[in-house]
């Protein structure tokens, strides 16, 4: 039972995008995307909106007041309802006192990330050798998904340092020709994700400032994920932009 005074705030590990047509969340830690439309995207929206997090009482008269028609005690029960689910789906967290949602709490990726992110650094400093370390990073980046988590990779790409090499348009398409060929010699199909968090790591250590985008398509359902530089897509198609909307930006 969710009390009315109970205050919650989104989960540090969600990320999400909402429109008219309802909410796209995507939960970092389970490597996992959730829809939600109607009722349920208002309600996510203004806790989104929220930075101190949202009491259930205010939800409710927020609601109460937009749809005067409904009876009170249906809002409440819809609202208990999908607060309860926003929970039990760890995208919502209570807030405690202080306003502040409750200490995050980290599993083996530290330990993971302080393992790989000087081997990773390492490879993409072989500036002579871009496709054999794009190889050697593909590599790496299918471990961390497959024997650690999405987490532990997004949190590496996050974290990825720029060097403060002076970089120029001839390195990022020196880069790009060695992802390519990389990918051409990897006995396992790269996915847009490796391919663009490889891609993040090493234009950064080539002192470029460079983003991978998360982003989803509503219309049929697809996830993806891309680079930016200044924004400007660098491995893909420029209308990338157009026909997904960002989820996030590491």
């Amino acid at each position: 039972m969710v009390s009315m005074l109970t205050r919650f705030a989104v989960s540090p590990d969600v990320r999400s995008s909402s429109d008219e047509d309802g909410s796209t969340i995507l939960h970092i830690g389970q490597d996992k995307i959730y829809s939600a439309i109607g009722i349920g995207s208002v309600i996510w929206a203004r806790l989104v909106a929220s930075r101190d997090g949202l009491a259930t009482s205010n939800i409710v008269e927020h609601l109460h007041s937009q749809f005067d028609e409904v009876p009170r005690q249906q809002i409440e029960k819809d609202v208990e309802l999908l607060l309860t689910s926003f929970q039990q789906k760890r995208l919502i967290q209570v807030v405690n006192e202080e306003g502040r949602p409750a200490e995050y709490t980290r599993d083996s990726v530290s330990s993971a990330l302080l393992f790989l992110g000087p081997f990773m650094a390492a490879i993409s400093l072989t500036i002579k050798l871009r496709a054999v370390s794009a190889f050697l990073g593909l590599a790496t980046i299918d471990f961390l998904l497959k024997l650690v988590s999405f987490r532990a990779l997004y949190n590496l790409v996050k974290s990825w340092p720029v060097s403060d090499k002076c970089a120029d348009l001839e390195v990022v398409q020196q880069i790009t020709d060695g992802v390519t060929r990389a990918i051409t010699w990897y006995p396992r199909q790269a996915m847009c994700l490796q391919r663009s968090a490889l891609m993040t790591c090493l234009l950064r250590s080539s002192g470029v400032h460079a983003q991978m985008i998360i982003g989803c398509q509503k219309f049929p359902f697809l996830t993806h994920a891309w680079v930016e530089v200044d924004g400007e897509v660098i491995n893909d198609e420029r209308r990338v932009q157009e026909i997904h909307k960002v989820l996030d930006r590491c």
